[in-house]
């Protein structure tokens, strides 16, 4: 993922601004590395940034959910 990217999640309110180093550096730990996986997935999924804000904050049955049901919107797509 380029660093673009990830300021674009940052900037939309996707990912919250990581803590830096001394080099001001972003420094992401694994939880954040997850979540930003999963937000460029999504994105690539064509969901909706508020979307994907909302899938933020699910619990994982409705994150399983919300997948399943945008597998079946991508698969009509096509």
């Amino acid at each position: 993922m380029s660093v673009k990217t990830s300021r674009v999640y940052h900037d939309k309110g996707l990912l919250p601004e990581p803590d830096r180093d001394a080099s001001r550096y972003r420094r992401y730990d694994a939880n954040a590395t997850i979540e930003l996986v999963k937000i460029r997935t999504l994105a690539e999924a064509r969901v909706p940034p508020a979307r994907i804000r909302d899938l933020r904050s699910a619990t994982d049955k409705e994150f399983q959910h919300a997948l399943h049901k945008i597998g079946d919107e991508l698969t009509d797509r096509h």
